[in-house]
């Protein structure tokens, strides 16, 4: 049996509800589903009700409450994520922990053992689209003629998994609509962002004096440094706009080496700052000391970071056609660009030009995604399935 069980039996005084929460991704890493779990963990237990984690081992070996791990290896097209090797659950283990419910945010190994060990132990179930993975299929197949070949291969294998669980979310009205048009039916419930965390404050002033930035006009953008980010597109609309604007970008990936000799290539060097990875404690600072923040992606389901720099006061510019342009109004909370240069220059121009007037109208967005808001839709699903 490939699971190493670090947590304990039930207590007397066990929690009103004890979710199996299965996913691919789980601490140290850090990304978006991670983010998304933490966030619902904190709502959730002010209710009394906890997450028993079930996720790939990633080298832990003391105990942790709560966490049940799997023998894992490197996902070798992206090593910085492991795989669960044959992770099977016994139904012994919802008799144990007092499960009432599986949740997956897995959608590789962890998401078949969760749609397994659901319908094993004769509890509901339901799933949340995280990641599209369809969009990733260069990871496994560098070939591109193959990859309208993998896209299908992938959306066929999601509309099997999906249709093993009781219910699925998406985390906006795109992703619920890319997963329409494939055949997989939905509901929408965003992840939540820590409000409490992410809101105005004046350590910005002190990341611009590390970073020796004072004076200058600062737009931010944080995440994985990915081709699928869409980064080139803020050196192309960086050429087009005032010399006193500095990116800069927060977050490490395989392709930030690539990045920052494009960045050099076009002679933007002195404009683009790489801080690597930055602690979300230390984050809330940056998001404060940016006047604009800017998410070209065109590879997300929801997207996080946005909304937490738009929590900080900080305005947004986001791409047209994606989930993030659902919560960004033109002119009010941050403005909306298209894939053209040009375009991508004058919105973050205007934003910058316009970042205080916004400042409390991006905060006011991204309240309507804080943790109470989003676990309060997330505990109306679970009762749902309960009742049924």
């Amino acid at each position: 049996m490939h699971i190493q069980q670090t947590s304990s039996a039930a207590s007397p005084t066990a929690p009103r509800l004890r979710i199996a929460l299965f996913t691919d991704s789980y601490l140290p890493t850090r990304d978006g589903v991670v983010s998304s779990i933490l966030n619902y963990q904190k709502g959730l237990a002010k209710g009394k009700h906890r997450f028993m984690v079930f996720a790939p081992n990633t080298g832990q070996k003391g105990p942790e409450k709560d966490v049940f791990r799997f023998h894992s290896l490197p996902f070798l097209p992206y090593p910085e994520y492991r795989a669960a090797l044959f992770p099977h659950v016994p139904v012994s283990v919802a008799k144990k922990t007092g499960v009432q419910l599986v949740h997956s945010k897995g959608m590789m190994t962890m998401g078949v053992a969760a749609a397994w060990f659901a319908r094993r132990a004769g509890l509901p179930s339901v799933a949340s689209l995280e990641t599209m993975i369809p969009e990733g299929v260069h990871y496994v197949l560098p070939i591109k003629e193959t990859h309208g070949f993998g896209k299908a291969i992938a959306w066929n294998y999601l509309k099997w998994l999906y249709s093993q669980f009781d219910l699925v979310t998406a985390p906006s009205k795109y992703a619920q609509e890319v997963m329409a048009e494939n055949g997989i039916e939905s509901i929408v419930l965003p992840s939540p962002i820590d409000t409490e965390r992410f809101r105005p404050n004046r350590h910005g002033d002190a990341v611009k004096r590390k970073l020796g930035l004072k004076g200058k006009k600062i737009v931010l953008s944080v995440g994985r440094v990915v081709k699928e980010k869409n980064y080139s597109l803020l050196l192309s609309a960086a050429k087009e706009m005032d010399d006193n604007t500095v990116f800069l970008i927060a977050g490490k990936g395989p392709y930030l080496n690539q990045l920052k000799r494009e960045a050099s290539s076009a002679g933007l060097s002195s404009r683009f700052l790489f801080a690597g990875f930055v602690p979300d404690d230390d984050l809330v600072g940056y998001y404060n000391a940016a006047d604009c923040f800017a998410f070209p992606s065109r590879f997300e389901t929801q997207g996080l970071t946005h909304l937490e720099a738009m929590a900080c006061g900080t305005p947004a510019c986001v791409l047209d056609g994606t989930p993030m342009s659902e919560v960004v109004v033109d002119g009010r909370n941050g403005y909306v660009f298209t894939e053209n240069a040009e375009d991508c220059a004058e919105a973050l121009s205007s934003c910058l030009a316009n970042s205080k007037k916004m400042s409390a109208a991006a905060r006011a967005t991204a309240l309507q995604h804080s943790i109470p808001k989003c676990t309060g839709k997330l505990l109306k699903i679970y009762r749902r399935l309960l009742e049924k």
